[in-house]
């Protein structure tokens, strides 16, 4: 039986709400009970806030319940019987007064079998403001489908007119605000890529506003930084616009190869230079040399330590690849989110099997010693709970809320050397 609890992962409802959440001027209308409301309220405004004073007076209504974000109709048993028809009216035409950029109504699981009529009701409530309703988000799937569907219905409804593509230009698709650090991640890429002349257009569910989704068809490129929360949306873009898509060969650009790899790949399609990118990477690399030789000369570690990773095939790649072939550390265990197909999940096998650790896939992170575990703050948790001595270190939500004034990233080379910092600090807590 799994340690950790399987219904803390976040499912296709949840992506939904936060791929919607994570556009910076819309409105995600909850319809369901308020139990369902709290979580997402709560994550968005600390990951992406928008209420500086956090006063709960501000948000009276009765469907905001103090909270700045996901304003929720509270079904009762009543509305799941009779319809919860006039709740979501009041709430729908207190929002389309509000100046939103995009309205969105998401049914809970529980709300979609009432039946109600989601298009109809903002087609009659809500007049001059982009809208669509999901009545489903997918019935527990995963988040990178809900999250992909959320995204995919608002392209459909703020859409540009068709214009031509603008050279040396690209999307960066499936960051999200449910990501640790992915605002330290946006800049991050955004700066590589400027130093070799290319301009990033949109990140789109990933902070942009609405209007940013009318730039979306100018791109030259679409490039899948995460294949499970992007790639889907990387094809219709291109089905629609006729500019390619792009899935990472060596999988998000966490650690100086990955990161190499992503500026190569990008530039090689974009007709680009990605030499001064690389100078900064080398730049990086020289500096995380001189902690590592002090730090292997003093205890002989990293290499050689034990590691364990709890993510999506693409990130737990990249990473594992990483901290193995640069670092010398050994895999120990390597759970992977349930994200559907990924063209990941072959390779890091393959990558596993190439250095005789196939069985850490088998191996649970949660049973297995180590001395560093990457994961999300429950999975570390609950690791804890176990009595080990080891070092966690999150590179996923949920967070132990712990407060970043400092921006930091896991991505480009600066999340190298943040990776890095956590690595060589993490194991000198783990070997007094």
């Amino acid at each position: 039986m799994s340690a950790f609890s399987g219904n803390i992962t976040p499912d296709s409802f949840s992506g939904a709400i936060f791929a919607v959440e994570g556009i910076r001027d819309a409105c995600t209308v909850l319809n369901g009970p308020t139990g369902c409301k709290f979580y997402h309220s709560a994550i968005s405004e600390s990951q992406f806030q928008r209420d500086i004073g956090r006063d709960p007076l501000i948000f009276r209504s009765e469907f905001h319940f103090g909270m700045p974000r996901v304003p929720a109709t509270y079904l009762d048993g009543n509305d799941y019987v009779f319809s919860g028809r006039e709740k979501l009216e009041r709430l729908l035409r207190m929002a389309a007064g509000e100046g939103h950029g995009l309205i969105a109504v998401i049914n809970s699981p529980g709300a979609a079998l009432i039946g109600d009529d989601l298009s109809g009701f903002l087609e009659r409530t809500v007049q001059g403001t982009p809208c669509f309703a999901l009545e489903t988000a997918g019935f527990s799937g995963n988040f990178g489908a809900g999250f992909q569907r959320a995204l995919a219905s608002a392209m459909d409804v703020l859409k540009g007119p068709v214009a031509a593509r603008r050279a040396g230009t690209v999307n960066l698709l499936g960051l999200g605000i449910y990501r640790r650090y992915y605002e330290g991640d946006r800049h991050a890429l955004k700066r590589l890529l400027a130093l070799c002349g290319v301009d990033v257009l949109a990140f789109p569910g990933a902070g942009d506003d609405a209007a940013s989704f009318a730039r979306l068809g100018q791109a030259a490129l679409n490039v899948a930084v995460y294949p499970e929360y992007g790639a889907y949306l990387a094809d219709k873009l291109r089905a629609e616009y006729g500019a390619p898509a792009l899935v990472l060969e060596e999988g998000p650009p966490v650690g100086f190869d990955a990161c190499e790899g992503f500026l190569r790949q990008v530039c090689a399609a974009l007709d680009a230079d990605p030499a001064p990118a690389l100078e900064q990477i080398e730049r990086a690399r020289a500096r995380a040399y001189r902690f590592l030789a002090r730090f292997t000369g003093i205890s002989g570690f990293p290499k050689g330590a034990l590691f364990s990773v709890k993510a999506e095939a693409s990130t737990a790649y990249a990473l594992t690849k990483w901290l193995s072939s640069y670092l010398g550390m050994i895999p120990q265990a390597i759970s992977l989110n349930d994200e559907g197909e990924s063209p990941f999940v072959p390779r890091l096998k393959s990558y596993l099997d190439s250095i005789n650790r196939c069985g850490a896939l088998t191996s649970s992170v949660i049973s297995s010693p180590c001395h560093l575990l990457f994961a999300d703050a429950n999975t570390i948790a609950a690791l804890r709970l176990e009595g080990q001595r080891f070092c966690g270190i999150e590179i996923a939500m949920p967070s132990l809320s712990y407060i970043d004034v400092t921006e930091k990233s896991l991505l480009g080379e600066q999340g190298a050397l943040f990776l890095l910092e956590q690595v060589l600090n993490g194991l000198r807590y783990v070997l007094t």
